[in-house]
């Protein structure tokens, strides 16, 4: 796979970066991406992407290569490079939302490709873009340039990739990691396989919005968590006149590393409005959240997913179960989807953490 020849000029500007370690010219590892990162550049691992980054004080030039973990395929390269497009380039940058792309096909494998150029802050940039996809997955990577010295070491890179499709093949009959249980050395912290794939005969799921981690500890469920359900119900009398019954409950959870948290419930059935606040502790163990309150019982559920997204915001995915028996791989699998492009299931409970 080779990257784009691009020819531009280029308003050079000044950033500032924290560089947190430098990095050899040794091969790493992105979920299904293998790759040989540029010599001497600073490495920042964040959920779902590896960042490095490399400035010149005396030119004021720079450069930010982003290599993202996979996810599930939106259906085609096409579709599944402009999605990423959109999320990475146009809704920050206000970039052309359909530009040029080369696109080079290899072992099962396709790359989409573009460049554009870009503004930030006043300050003009040049990003390159390529979206893999194949055997169902979709990976992408991404670099920001203020100046075009750096197109051989962007071209070096893209070179080196290689593509492994045997992680990919192996993830076909899945079973969900407890939450206690630690991610093996060497993988990625994200599953690189839908769990929960389309069913025969159903409708088609949404992609998922987000990447699944493959194990949660406690400071990933600090944060503030919400969750919450409505309903309306019209009843119609002998004397056909009708009324309408309205019930809702929201609920928030303020979750510290630490483990302690704070809740707030209200809630309102028909003309009765109730609100509560509360305190205690979150215990994750052998694939189950307990949250244990000092007013009320503890509530112990089974875990299924956590959900993140780069902006901090996130999903987790719960089934209450207090203490019955928890569900395996096959009923989970039988249960639990994501036909609205996030992990639900049956008499389950999903959790919001808006960023």
């Amino acid at each position: 796979m080779k990257a784009l020849n691009i020819t531009f000029v280029l308003v050079i500007a000044h950033f500032v970066f924290l560089i947190p370690q430098a990095v050899s010219c040794q091969t790493e590892r992105v979920d299904i991406i293998e790759y040989t990162p540029p010599k001497g550049w600073a490495r920042t691992p964040k959920d779902g992407v590896v960042i490095y980054t490399d400035s010149n004080q005396s030119t004021n030039a720079l450069c930010v290569l982003s290599v993202y973990s996979s996810s599930p395929t939106a259906g085609s390269p096409q579709k599944d490079f402009a999605n990423e497009w959109n999320e990475l380039i146009v809704k920050p940058f206000k970039a052309d939302t359909n530009p040029k792309t080369e696109i080079q096909t290899e072992d099962g494998w396709t790359s989409v490709s573009s460049a554009a150029e870009i503004e930030s802050d006043g300050n003009k940039l040049v990003v390159i873009m390529t979206v893999v996809s194949g055997y169902g997955r979709a990976a992408s990577v991404l670099a920001i340039l203020n100046n075009q010295a750096y197109l051989p070491q962007i071209d070096a890179f893209m070179t080196s990739i290689k593509m492994d499709k045997t992680r990919v093949l192996a993830g076909t009959n899945p079973a969900l990691p407890p939450a206690s249980t630690p991610a093996p050395k060497g993988n990625s912290d994200f599953l690189d396989f839908d769990p929960f794939p389309d069913k025969p005969y159903i409708q088609p799921q949404k992609p998922l919005i987000g990447r699944l981690r493959k194990t949660i500890t406690t400071n990933d469920l600090a944060g503030t968590w919400e969750i919450g359900g409505a309903a309306v119900q019209e009843y119609v009398t002998s004397s056909s006149q009708s009324t309408t019954s309205v019930s809702f409950f929201g609920k928030k959870y303020f979750i510290r590393a630490d483990g302690t948290y704070d809740s707030k419930f209200q809630g309102r059935a028909s003309n009765t409005t109730i609100r509560e606040s509360d305190s205690g502790t979150v215990v994750l163990s052998g694939g189950f959240i307990t949250m244990k309150s000092r007013q009320n019982p503890a509530m112990r559920y089974q875990f299924v997913a956590y959900m993140s997204q780069p902006n901090g915001a996130a999903v987790l995915s719960l089934i209450y179960i207090g203490d019955s028996t928890p569900l395996d791989g096959a009923a989970l699998r039988a249960n639990c989807g994501h036909a609205n492009g996030y992990v639900s299931c049956l008499n389950g409970e999903e959790w919001v953490r808006i960023p």
